[in-house]
């Protein structure tokens, strides 16, 4: 991946719209990376992020930051695994854990694996119906690039959150997590009380929305879920998936939240049984 897309551009935004910002995956030979590529490529997440701001990853694996950002690199490589045997396994749901992922710390970022696979089956849904034309503005986007461009939007606030990106603002992981539960359960427990306008009525590919691609899907869901009550139950699931794992994170003594401090050492909010090992790391979603 090494191209980040917004459309359309920046000086035609809007007041009051938000635009799709599109992480485009390259691959050498390949014009049209298909859904696999986009799950193989999960893993180097953390790497292109930093990338697309004009870093090197090399320039970071010193001290601290280096040892903030292996953890970083860990968790998605961890997570890719899940993401890997949850695809080849998706028409067998009695298949069981790997005993390799299942018996080791990667089996802490099995519910992160969870939410994040339930995100890219909620794209693919989202965009057989596409109420906002987003296929007709953008041909070539699909639900495997929509979910990955949320997951690169999303470890890019982790990393301004942590330091890496940006001066570390140091969080209560339980705060943190009850904060976000509270405003997903606000969400969707108003949904049917809200209404929204007719799609017609936005501009492909802008939405009523605040500030990032994580809004424009959830809008976008939310509109789908007034009006076809298929996608409702799916959209309800997804919501339940999010609530569990924001809940495993809080509760999980060996996921905390890790930032470099000013003075460049490194913070980690709690020691769970591993102590401050390689894990200390709470996925911000």
């Amino acid at each position: 991946m090494n191209q980040q897309t917004i459309y359309p551009s920046a000086e035609e935004r809007n007041p009051g719209t938000y635009n799709l910002t599109i992480y485009e995956l390259k691959i050498h030979g390949k014009e049209t990376p298909d859904r696999n590529d986009y799950i193989q490529a999960f893993e180097f997440i953390p790497d292109f992020v930093l990338k697309t701001k004009g870093i090197l990853s090399s320039e970071l694996n010193e001290g601290t930051f280096g040892v903030l950002l292996k953890s970083h690199r860990d968790a998605f490589k961890a997570i890719n695994q899940w993401i890997i045997h949850f695809d080849k396994t998706a028409n067998d749901s009695l298949t069981p854990d790997p005993p390799e992922l299942h018996f080791s710390w990667e089996f802490d970022y099995k519910t992160h694996a969870l939410q994040s696979w339930a995100l890219l089956n909620l794209c693919e849904e989202i965009l057989k119906r596409d109420l906002f034309g987003w296929k007709k503005e953008i041909p070539s986007l699909s639900s495997a690039q929509l979910w990955v461009s949320y997951e690169c939007e999303q470890l890019e606030k982790t990393f301004k959150t942590t330091g890496i990106l940006d001066t570390s603002s140091r969080k209560g992981k339980q705060s943190s997590c009850d904060a976000m539960l509270k405003q997903i359960n606000t969400d969707f427990n108003s949904l049917l009380s809200r209404r929204f306008k007719s799609a017609s009525k936005f501009q492909a590919n802008q939405i009523q929305s605040w500030d990032s691609t994580e809004d424009a899907i959830r809008v976008h869901a939310e509109k789908i879920a007034q009006q076809d009550i298929q996608f409702s139950s799916i959209y309800s699931q997804y919501i339940k998936i999010r609530k569990q794992t924001l809940r495993s994170i809080r509760n999980n003594p060996n996921l905390q939240f890790a930032a470099l401090e000013t003075d460049g050492s490194l913070f980690v909010g709690g020691k769970g049984k591993r102590g401050k090992s390689q894990k200390g790391f709470c996925k911000e979603k």
